[in-house]
C-alpha cells in the first residue's frame, strides 16, 4: 500500500468515526502533540484540548442527525515519513437545538509516520469568507 492510500485510510477512518458520533476512533489518529488551529475559536487550541476524546464527544453529541462529513479534491503529499494533504470539506447535520450545519471548509493536515503508522500531527480549518 503506497503512503497515499495508507493516509486516505487514516483519513476516511477519522470521517467514519465522527459520523458514528466515536470520539475515542475519531482522535485515535491524531498525534499527543497535535497542533491545531480550528474555525471555532481560539485562535490555536492546544494540544491537550484538540486530542480530548471528551471535548470531542461533547461536540458530537451535540448533533441530533450527523455530523455527515464529505471529503473533496483531496490532494495528498508524502516524502518519507511526513506528508501533507489539503481537501474542501462539507459538514452538515442538525444539532439538537434544531440548527442546521451545512458548511464546506478548507481543511490542511500535516502527517507523520511513527513506528509504521501515520499521525496527523498538524490541523488547520478555516472557512472562506464570502
Amino acid at each position: 500500500m503506497s503512503d497515499a492510500d495508507e493516509i486516505l485510510a487514516v483519513l476516511n477512518r477519522r470521517i467514519a468515526a465522527l459520523q458514528n458520533c466515536d470520539a475515542i476512533a475519531a482522535n485515535a489518529v491524531l498525534d499527543r502533540n497535535l497542533v491545531a488551529f480550528e474555525v471555532a475559536g481560539p485562535l490555536q487550541l492546544s494540544s491537550a484540548e484538540a486530542i480530548d476524546s471528551a471535548l470531542t464527544q461533547e461536540w458530537l453529541d451535540s448533533f441530533e442527525d450527523g455530523p455527515n462529513v464529505t471529503m473533496d479534491e483531496l490532494t495528498i503529499h508524502a516524502d518519507g515519513s511526513v506528508a501533507f494533504c489539503h481537501s474542501l470539506n462539507r459538514l452538515r447535520g442538525r444539532r439538537k437545538d434544531g440548527h442546521a450545519v451545512d458548511v464546506t471548509l478548507r481543511s490542511t493536515l500535516g502527517l507523520s509516520k511513527q513506528d509504521g503508522a501515520w499521525k496527523i500531527v498538524h490541523g488547520h480549518t478555516s472557512i472562506p469568507a464570502k
